[in-house]
Formats: C-alpha cells, sequence, structure tokens
C-alpha cells in the first residue's frame, strides 16, 4: 500500500479519511498515516483513530522515501493558499476517487482531487488539479473544471459547462448546459445557472443572479 497523509485537520479532513477507508474496504489501496495542519493544539491528537502527526515540517522530517497526499479544504481561496504554501516540501499529490464514483473512461482526472461516493462524472469530461466532487454530484459530458474548484453536496453541472479557476459552487446547484463560471466565483445552494456568470463574482437565486462582484 502507499503511504498518505491527509492535509487538514477540519471536518472535511474527517470525511477524507473516511474516503480513504472506504476505498481500503473496497481494495487495500492506501496507508494512511495521519493528518497535516497547523493547528499545533491539535498536534499528536488522535481524530477518530486518526493521529494528527505535525506542521508542513513533517514532510522534511519523515524517513519515508516517497509520501502522497490530499488536500481536505473545501473553500477554494483557502486552499489554493494552503497548496502554494506547500510547494517547497517534497510533496506527491494523489487524486482519491470513492468505490462508489462513476467516472467515465474517456474522462480525464488531474492530481490532488478527491471524488466522493455516488458522484457521476459522464464522458470526454476534463478536471483539473485539486478539485473536490463532494457526494451525489452530476457532471454532464464535455464539462471542463478548472484548478482548486470545489462542488458541495449534490452540484449538477450539464453538458458543455466550463467552470474557470477556483470557483465554490453550494450544495444542490444546477448550471445548465453550454454556460460559462468566471474564475473564483461562488454560486450559492440551490441556485439555478441560466446564464454566463463573470469572474469574482457571487451568485444565487433561482433564475441565479449576480449579487457582488468581488476583488481579485
Amino acid at each position: 500500500m502507499k503511504d498518505i497523509v491527509i492535509i487538514g485537520a477540519g471536518g472535511f479532513g474527517k470525511e477524507v479519511a473516511q474516503l480513504i477507508k472506504d476505498i481500503n474496504k473496497d481494495k487495500k489501496t492506501w496507508n494512511l498515516l495521519g493528518y497535516i495542519d497547523e493547528t499545533v493544539e491539535k498536534h499528536g491528537s488522535l481524530i477518530n483513530e486518526t493521529p494528527v502527526l505535525g506542521s508542513f515540517d513533517w514532510f522534511e522530517k519523515s524517513s519515508r522515501s516517497k509520501v502522497w497526499a490530499v488536500c481536505a479544504l473545501g473553500n477554494p481561496r483557502d486552499k489554493y493558499k494552503l497548496i502554494q504554501k506547500t510547494s517547497a516540501y517534497p510533496i506527491n499529490y494523489a487524486t482519491i476517487i470513492h468505490p462508489d464514483a462513476k467516472i467515465n473512461k474517456y474522462s480525464d482526472l488531474g492530481f490532488g482531487c478527491i471524488i466522493c461516493c455516488n458522484s457521476f462524472i459522464s464522458v470526454n469530461t476534463k478536471i483539473g488539479n485539486h478539485v473536490c466532487i463532494n457526494p451525489g454530484c452530476g457532471i454532464g459530458h464535455d464539462t471542463i473544471i478548472e484548478d482548486y474548484t470545489s462542488l458541495y453536496w449534490n452540484v449538477t453541472l450539464s453538458g458543455n459547462v466550463f467552470i474557470h479557476e477556483g470557483c465554490e459552487i453550494g450544495s444542490k446547484a444546477i448550471v445548465i448546459q453550454k454556460k460559462t463560471v468566471g474564475k473564483w466565483s461562488i454560486i450559492g445552494a440551490g441556485a439555478v445557472i441560466i446564464r454566463d456568470l463573470p469572474e469574482y463574482c457571487t451568485a444565487v437565486g433561482v433564475p441565479g443572479r449576480t449579487i457582488k462582484i468581488s476583488e481579485p
């Protein structure tokens, strides 16, 4: 089995730990060593029987020849900042896929992705790096999702959708076919997006409307 650590010992980190355990029930794949977290108070503690190993300098101190990692932060901006911070360390990012997820063989997934249970990824989709796809999401044919994006529970993206870098899409949101969402945008839970969205926007409602444009 391959050694792996989870970066982030918060709520999503606990879910990712369970995902790894589910993978191992289906096929022995990962040796979960523990969490990496910058919160000093958590160091040395156990979270659901999984230890918090320490901060990022653990990678330099470890005697293991190769350790894989996955970043368990849902917020795309926080995830981006943390991953940029880890660039100085010898980290190999893994993509982990729940055995109940359905991923078409003609889809393309990057590294560092988290694909949770009961998600469906259709033909000729392209998923970037460090993308989180939570349980129950559906991604239609020819859709593109760029790096650092997070889809929360039960998001639906129809065919030929383009989600640019760093987007955060709330639970049960829907983006209809052939629409584009600009980079670092936020879509509120339950919104239905029927028009293209600009960069750095926040959109909510049915139909979805832009209520805010943020600074880059």
